[in-house]
């Protein structure tokens, strides 16, 4: 009697191996496409938090660089996860220009990189994307 061998065989193996490469080269990018967007989100919430504080600023003191605001020129704000740092710089009576810069992992974002927003609602990036991928 003839006794069968049970299990894989090498080709058998290689091929699985190579599959799974396969998928994991596909897979990966754009994992990582999606987690940078993910993060994007942690620059946008603190454009609008400071664009908020800014507002109520004008609101209460007809002036965004009124020194009784609770932000003021020269601040430097560190995103909740740290993805992104906004600084305020160039804020005058009437208007203002704030940008999210990315920091850390996020700096490899070159599709929409810095992030701006000011007084007027007006929202832009600097980049390769387009608005709607970057806000």
């Amino acid at each position: 009697m003839k006794s069968k061998n049970s299990g894989f065989t090498l080709i058998e193996v290689m091929i699985a191996v190579a599959v799974i490469a396969i998928i994991a080269s596909i897979a990966f990018p754009a994992y990582q496409d999606q987690a940078q967007k993910t993060r994007r989100a942690d620059g946008k919430a603190l454009l609008g938090n400071v664009s908020q504080q800014l507002e109520r600023c004008y609101t209460r003191f007809g002036s965004y660089n009124n020194a009784g605001c609770s932000v003021t020129n020269g601040d430097s704000i560190d995103s909740d996860d740290n993805f992104y740092n906004v600084t305020l710089a160039g804020v005058a009576a009437t208007t203002y220009s704030l940008t999210a810069i990315p920091q850390g992992i996020q700096a490899a974002d070159t599709t929409c990189a810095n992030l701006t927003l000011d007084q007027a609602g007006q929202q832009t990036y600097s980049g390769s994307g387009t608005v709607s991928e970057c806000w």
